[in-house]
């Protein structure tokens, strides 16, 4: 076993396996990527990588396998599974995803090319490894659920890691009371009744962390200048799959040597010349919710109507929250029920979770009256909703 360092998990052991997955470039690759993309802009201490986040999802599937009693060849998979989950992250993680997907039609959970060629299809093969399932165990199939769940290995990490770093206290979870209740019940991960509360407690934790961190207003504007320089740079030529291989500093890089939007976008970035909300509203203040045409479309409807060229007018519409987390089964007595039916908290969290969506429109300083005007137009907002939106921004 190779011994390393980590400040959440202290010290986590290699098994040769997960040594020879580690050193090779894809994992590598991931060493260069931030964790949270563009969020050191509001945290600066949210300097933290992919590569630290995998060897945390690797320590806890290795932990949790452990203690569920997985047999040696069912632990090698769910552990390279676990090391090699995020190596499909383009540059700036989940920042350059919605960019890039409509060009490549595929998620970052998606890296069976990966797994098929160079060092990594090598080291699969030396272990007896078939791509094929460590891929699906990647999308949550089978014990494929203590990496990709409701409540799994990669959600136990990020939050307790992005708390770290950011400085957020909301991320701290007892992650080990929660790996020791958690078994295998007819094929599906679930908590068994002592456990329920540590459950609970990580789904608060991601309550709270994703206004304050993942969908924090700073972040998000500055993820959306991100996506739209580079929209411009695949319009003038540029490869979307040159582009989601690369990582951080090959993606900034290119885009300052790019020209045009694309340029204007990082060297703003660069020196925190950021957009501003004209619109920042919440579920309650769309008369319903608006078609999921594209964002860009939506832009270019806004631009037309306040007089301005459609590159300057950015739009935010995040997917809507769903309910999955509540549907995570635990074990109370002889009966198997949904974390929803036995912890009134989790149908809560579910309401606040969409109370706390937020769809935005980000423009440059100088313009947000007239696109804000434009927006409720476009949008059917209320005016008052608009003008106490930017009296709140102020």
């Amino acid at each position: 076993m190779t011994e390393i360092r980590d400040p959440i998990h202290g010290y986590i052991k290699l098994n040769p396996l997960a040594q020879s997955l580690a050193d090779t470039p894809p994992v590598q690759r991931l060493r260069w990527i931030k964790q949270l993309g563009l969020a050191n802009l509001v945290y600066p201490g949210a300097n933290h990588s992919r590569f630290e986040h995998s060897l945390g999802v690797y320590h806890l599937a290795y932990t949790l396998s452990e203690h569920l009693d997985l047999d040696p060849e069912e632990r090698l998979r769910v552990e390279a599974a676990a090391l090699l989950h995020d190596i499909g992250h383009g540059p700036l993680s989940h920042v350059t995803e919605s960019a890039l997907s409509p060009f490549l039609r595929t998620e970052h959970e998606s890296i069976i090319d990966w797994l098929k060629r160079g060092e990594l299809r090598d080291v699969l093969q030396d272990y007896g490894l078939n791509p094929h399932e460590i891929q699906s165990l990647i999308k949550g199939s089978k014990l494929g659920q203590i990496v990709n769940s409701e409540i799994d290995a990669d959600r136990m990490d990020y939050l307790m890691r992005d708390a770290h770093y950011t400085g957020v206290a909301y991320g701290v979870i007892d992650h080990l009371r929660l790996i020791e209740k958690m078994t295998l019940h007819q094929g599906r991960l679930a908590v068994e009744a002592g456990g329920i509360q540590a459950a609970t407690s990580l789904l608060i934790s991601r309550l709270l962390m994703h206004p304050s961190v993942y969908y924090h207003h700073v972040s998000r504007i500055a993820e959306s200048m991100i996506s739209s320089g580079i929209r411009a740079m695949i319009e003038n030529g540029a490869e979307a799959s040159e582009i989601k291989c690369m990582d951080d500093f090959q993606l900034f890089s290119a885009m300052s040597s790019g020209g045009g939007l694309a340029e204007e976008m990082i060297s703003r970035i660069k020196s925190r010349r950021l957009f501003k909300r004209a619109v920042y509203v919440g579920l309650d203040s769309l008369d319903s919710p608006l078609s999921r045409s594209s964002e860009s479309r939506m832009a270019q409807e806004v631009a037309d109507i306040a007089g301005l060229p459609a590159e300057y007018v950015l739009v935010d519409y995040p997917s809507l929250p769903d309910s999955a987390e509540g549907d995570f089964p635990s074990i109370v007595g002889e009966k198997t029920m949904s974390l929803r039916e036995v912890s009134p908290l989790v149908a809560i969290l579910e309401r606040a979770e969409r109370a706390s969506w937020r769809f935005g429109v980000y423009c440059r300083k100088e313009d947000r009256d007239r696109v804000a005007q434009a927006a409720r137009r476009c949008f059917n907002l209320k005016r008052s909703t608009v003008q106490n939106t930017l009296a709140d921004m102020e």
